[in-house]
């Protein structure tokens, strides 16, 4: 089943559902077909539909309909997947092994996090999702980046304690921040 086109990079709200309904039925499958993906396009379109679906349904259920918080919601559930993506990019740099390219990196933590997205919004599973969205990033490392499991598992932990020390930096930094702009 060959479901990456790369003569057509875009992507259609049909094309959209088949992704996902692909990346949840088989994801080892789908994550090794786009090993041969090029360019980060098709992704970041799907990234793009999951999170304005994700942003849109919590801030009209949760957030009464606030336009700065969709907003912010809106960059983070952008932002995240490509932070991730770089810092696994370049603790996967750090190793011995052959270059993958960002792209590829970048293809896997938009894909997966897209995929998980779709139901995120729903009050309890958030929590929940994480653990998937990390099992399909190790699994796009291992199909289409190359890497061991064990290699994978532990750079997905190593990005998530990364994550956690940049954004416990940050916290202090962010919170006198406010202070002039009240």
């Amino acid at each position: 089943m060959e479901t990456i086109r790369s003569t057509n990079p875009g992507m259609s709200i049909r094309g959209y559902f088949e992704v996902l309904q692909e990346i949840i039925r088989s994801p080892a499958r789908y994550f090794e077909n786009i090993a041969t993906e090029t360019g980060v396009r098709r992704a970041l379109l799907f990234l793009m539909v999951s999170s304005i679906f994700y942003c849109s349904v919590s801030m009209a259920y949760f957030f009464e309909n606030s336009l700065a918080m969709g907003a912010i919601m809106l960059v983070n559930s952008l932002g995240m997947p490509a932070l991730g993506a770089v810092i696994t990019y370049c603790l996967l740099g750090m190793t011995w092994r052959e270059r993958t390219p960002y792209s590829t990196i970048f293809n896997i933590y938009a894909y997966a996090s897209g995929t998980v997205m779709v139901v995120s919004w729903i009050p309890g599973l958030a929590i929940a999702m994480e653990p998937v969205r990390a099992l399909f990033v190790g699994i796009g490392l291992v199909k289409a980046a190359g890497v061991g499991k064990f290699m994978a598992a532990l750079l997905v932990l190593l990005t998530a304690f990364v994550l956690l020390l940049l954004f416990w930096t940050a916290a202090p930094l962010v919170a006198e921040l406010q202070t002039f702009f009240q």
